[in-house]
């Protein structure tokens, strides 16, 4: 079993990621990773938009409707 690694990209790349393929797979996506490194930045990019995404999804709110 290897160890799978993640070297965030620019904030604006990963903003271009959950415009293209939403923020649930955005989240997807980073949460399988067993090691994420990157810029501080990219770091609280990042967890704000998993924070972003727990809330809604603990508060039923429905991604759709939230971002109409």
């Amino acid at each position: 079993m290897g160890f799978n690694k993640c070297i965030l990209p620019s904030v604006e790349t990963m903003q271009s990621e959950i415009d293209r393929i939403g923020l649930a797979e955005f989240v997807r996506i980073y949460s399988k990773y067993d090691s994420i490194m990157g810029e501080s930045d990219r770091m609280e990019f990042l967890e704000s938009k998993i924070n972003l995404y727990e809330n809604l999804k603990n508060n039923n709110i429905n991604l759709i409707d939230y971002f109409n």
